[in-house]
């Protein structure tokens, strides 16, 4: 007679024996650097955005340029009334030609190096839209300036400051595009960083 076959059942296990070790981890390699970007240098361009507002170079924010202005407006005032002290009556007109004078020659005077003593304090400074300073440029400094004369000019170059915020011509006032020029943030020693282009 044939002998059934029984179906094949694994040993049980030996509990004596020590445990295998896992298998080894495969290696896996590190995803590859991603590239270093150049720093280069902040351009001011037409197109430019927030992030430039604070960089030497870049194009400040409005209301920095309206402090300064202001700024600009009490040192004229200053020199107004030291002169109409000091002066006599018969030139009291030289007071205001003087107060004229410094408003509109202020970003070109040699001893303060295209920044007014308001640019000055809030660190900034005009230059000529193909790169450079404006100093002793005084036709460039009259073109930019001669309009802030006329009562309420200076609300309207304001309007048009605010009202270009998003526009190509963001930060350019009627002035700076008669003159050809712009006002950027001044580096820590007072100038722009060179090589700017518009």
């Amino acid at each position: 007679m044939s002998e059934e076959k029984k179906p094949y059942e694994p040993p049980p296990p030996d509990l004596n024996r020590p445990p295998e070790p896992p298998p080894p981890a495969v290696p896996v390699d590190p995803p590859p650097p991603e590239p270093k970007q150049k720093a280069s240098s902040v351009r001011v361009t037409e197109d430019s955005s927030e992030e430039d507002e604070g960089v030497p170079g870049g194009i400040p924010p409005v209301n920095t340029r309206i402090i300064a202005a202001i700024i600009d407006l009490l040192v004229a005032t200053g020199i107004y009334w030291t002169a109409a002290m000091i002066l006599p009556d018969v030139l009291d007109r030289l007071s205001w030609i003087l107060w004229a004078a410094y408003l509109v020659t202020r970003d070109s005077l040699p001893f303060l190096k295209g920044q007014s003593i308001g640019k000055m304090a809030m660190k900034l400074k005009v230059e000529k839209q193909g790169g450079g300073d404006i100093t002793g440029d005084w036709q460039a400094a009259i073109v930019r300036n001669i309009a802030l004369l006329i009562p309420l000019f200076g609300l309207v170059e304001a309007i048009v400051l605010f009202t270009r915020e998003d526009k190509p011509e963001k930060g350019l006032r009627l002035g700076d595009e008669w003159a050809k020029t712009k006002v950027v943030v001044a580096g820590s020693s007072g100038e722009a960083p060179s090589g700017e282009e518009s």
